[in-house]
């Protein structure tokens, strides 16, 4: 790298000047902009004298190291020198719009650094109501032969999840409790047992949050494979499959759901 020698500093240049007095303004500026220049015809001076050594010594990598960083540093100069100038040429009416925008867009990335929760939590509210929402049309499809059409309760969904969102509700209520209110304004059975494994469910069980149907949730015990009271000496009523390879149900019992009453327009009917 290089460095400039020391250079006194013009008398205009104190360290509370401000942009009331023009003179000092414009001392200001004169002096940076001769120094980035001083600064600029200096690197290139070195890179003339870096240059004729590197042509006596072929095989000398640090001059070419040398070379690249006197480079960059006048680059940096030159860059400088053009900012400079186009702030000190911009009009008290620019740079009010330019901090105006700047102010703008730091206000909407804060706002979307506070939306991104909010959006987050009402994914998860769409994930777990559509699972009962699911169940839900299951169970009444199974009790009719009838094609039905529930293409509306969807829309009933979509519709709730934007009213919660703009009424804020996302982000101020636990996911537990806005899951358990849309359930039941939609007439949809609301069983913490559907959820309970769910990472925001496992941590509204921990955490106990204000409003969440968790908070006194008690998870059911696993069950155990073995039961600790049969002797496995004594014969059984399984003994018939001894190594379990017996054919099982075709399909796997599921959490028993009801479906919705019936509401014309909103419900199954």
């Amino acid at each position: 790298m290089f460095f400039l020698s020391p250079m006194s500093l013009p008398d205009a240049i104190l360290p509370s000047a401000t942009a009331a007095d023009p003179e000092i303004r414009q001392a200001n500026h004169a002096w940076r902009m001769r120094m980035l220049e001083t600064a600029t015809e200096r690197g290139i001076d070195l890179l003339d004298e870096v240059r004729d050594r590197a042509r006596e010594r072929d095989d000398d990598d640090d001059l070419g190291l040398t070379y690249s960083r006197i480079s960059k540093a006048i680059r940096q100069s030159v860059m400088l020198h053009a900012r400079f100038e186009d702030d000190f040429n911009k009009t008290a009416e620019q740079k009010a719009a330019e901090a105006a925008a700047k102010a703008a867009a730091e206000q909407a990335a804060e706002a979307r650094r506070a939306a991104a929760p909010k959006a987050r939590q009402k994914h998860l509210v769409r994930k777990a109501v559509t699972r009962a929402l699911d169940l839900a049309i299951e169970d009444a499809e199974a009790e009719t032969t009838e094609p039905l059409d529930f293409s509306h309760n969807y829309v009933e969904l979509r519709e709730r999840l934007e009213d919660y969102d703009e009424y804020s509700d996302f982000g101020r209520l636990p996911v537990g409790a806005v899951v358990e209110n849309i359930c039941r304004v939609m007439g949809l059975e609301f069983d913490p047992a559907l959820w309970e494994y769910e990472p925001w469910a496992v941590a509204e069980i921990a955490e106990k949050p204000e409003g969440s149907p968790y908070a006194e949730w008690e998870p059911a015990p696993p069950e155990t494979a073995n039961d600790d009271d049969a002797d496995p000496d004594e014969p059984g009523e399984d003994d018939d499959d001894p190594y379990g390879v017996a054919e099982e149900d075709d399909e796997p019992p599921r959490r028993s759901s009801r479906a919705p009453p019936c509401r014309s327009g909103v419900g199954w009917c």
